[in-house]
């Protein structure tokens, strides 16, 4: 049975079963664990399965921030003179490449992402199974991730509106090869658009993200998505609790589903799962509302890295 306090309060501890003690979850965070991207990936996420009403065109809010994503078209590279159709990216798999890529970019200063082996190998090291239906899946979501625009509209607190628009790839390159095994593999290279290469790694617009979170949610894309904004939004402290009302978290993880009462639990639920890792964050839930407290940091200041060419020489 759930545990309330006098103020009819849940604490997310009280959903799990067992919660790593903090000092030890602090000790296993290392470098490698840590990934960067973008903080609009972090509080605009894409659609958590495919659905016909997301095929072509996504919308996902957060704040006075907006993100809408757009299917494209990519050429067919079995077969000459056509082009076939994408969809919107979704689900676990393009949270994780969409991860991969944009740390890619970060880390490398480059606007080149080999997809074929550096990102098999990628995948191996997460234990990410690469081959049959999730191979199938993770080629899949790349491709509709290459090919699609993404618009960003902010509306600030003085009434005025700005919009970025950039497509995710410029270039995209593919090729087949054979591995000694004669098994033939997808091997494609991406180029980012300026726009997007801008994007990511404009000066101090990085977030640090958790690899293992990740990998180990990939059941489960919504929790993925409550644990990067967790950890995001809980970075540098609170000075005092925030409050997001029930159809704010609606909005931003719950697009999938029509009726509130319907999303708030399954919700509870991954946020139960996401707060398995990041154990010492201090959230709590009422009936119509998610209260986040100050908390330590899934990954302090201390953890994060410098990274960029600068740094490597």
């Amino acid at each position: 049975m759930t545990k309330r306090g006098e103020s009819g309060l849940t604490r997310i501890g009280d959903l799990l079963p067992e919660v790593l003690p903090a000092g030890l979850f602090d000790e296993v965070i290392r470098p490698e664990d840590v990934g960067y991207t973008h903080p609009v990936f972090l509080q605009c996420f894409m659609p958590l399965r495919h659905k016909p009403s997301n095929h072509q065109r996504w919308q996902t809010d957060c704040g006075r921030a907006s993100l809408v994503m757009r299917a494209g078209e990519l050429v067919n590279p079995t077969n000459p003179h056509s082009f076939k159709p994408c969809i919107v990216p979704a689900g676990a798999k393009v949270r994780i490449i969409n991860a991969y890529i944009n740390d890619f970019i970060l880390r490398e200063r480059t606007a080149t992402v080999p997809l074929g082996d550096s990102m098999r190998d990628a995948m191996e090291r997460m234990n990410i199974s690469i081959g049959g239906r999730n191979g199938k899946e993770l080629e899949r979501e790349l491709q509709n991730f290459a090919a699609a625009e993404i618009i960003l509209g902010v509306w600030d607190e003085h009434g005025n509106a700005h919009q970025e628009q950039a497509k995710i790839a410029r270039r995209l390159s593919f090729w087949i090869e054979r591995n000694p095994n004669q098994k033939v593999f997808w091997q494609p290279e991406m180029i980012v658009s300026s726009e997007y290469y801008n994007a990511i790694t404009e000066p101090d617009r990085m977030a640090p993200f958790y690899w293992p979170a990740l990998v180990g949610l990939q059941h489960n894309p919504r929790a993925m998505d409550i644990h990067s904004f967790l950890v995001y939004r809980l970075r540098n402290g609170l000075k005092r609790p925030v409050t997001l009302h029930a159809k704010v978290v609606h909005a931003m993880f719950g697009r999938d589903i029509k009726h509130l009462y319907h999303f708030w639990p399954e919700f509870k639920k991954s946020l139960a799962e996401a707060h398995k890792f990041y154990p010492t964050a201090i959230v709590e839930v009422k009936n119509d509302c998610v209260i986040l407290k100050d908390s330590p940091p899934l990954i302090p200041y201390r953890k994060m890295h410098r990274i960029g060419r600068a740094d490597e020489a």
